[in-house]
């Protein structure tokens, strides 16, 4: 199975926590990835989140940059779906 590796930065970070998903794009191929309220609180705490895109037999590994503590504060605030999360997290 192949593995692409995603660093999601402040911009895709945002993206993610308005629409609740990722578009995988691959050989023409797009897949969403879902995120659920626990791979976010993996994201926030600097773990690695691993899903799968079935289609194209790839693992999507995701990472999120650091954008700073305040930032994913506000972006989780801001989220119609993750925004129970903001202010959950201490700083690292």
């Amino acid at each position: 199975m192949k593995e692409t590796r995603t660093l999601l930065n402040e911009a895709m970070f945002t993206n993610l926590c308005k629409m609740g998903y990722y578009t995988a794009v691959e050989n023409n191929s797009k897949n969403d990835l879902y995120f659920t309220k626990e791979d976010i609180r993996l994201l926030v705490t600097g773990k690695i989140v691993e899903k799968e895109a079935s289609y194209a037999q790839t693992n999507w590994l995701f990472l999120l940059q650091d954008i700073g503590f305040d930032n994913i504060n506000e972006i989780l605030k801001r989220s119609p779906i993750f925004a129970d999360l903001a202010g959950n997290f201490i700083k690292q």
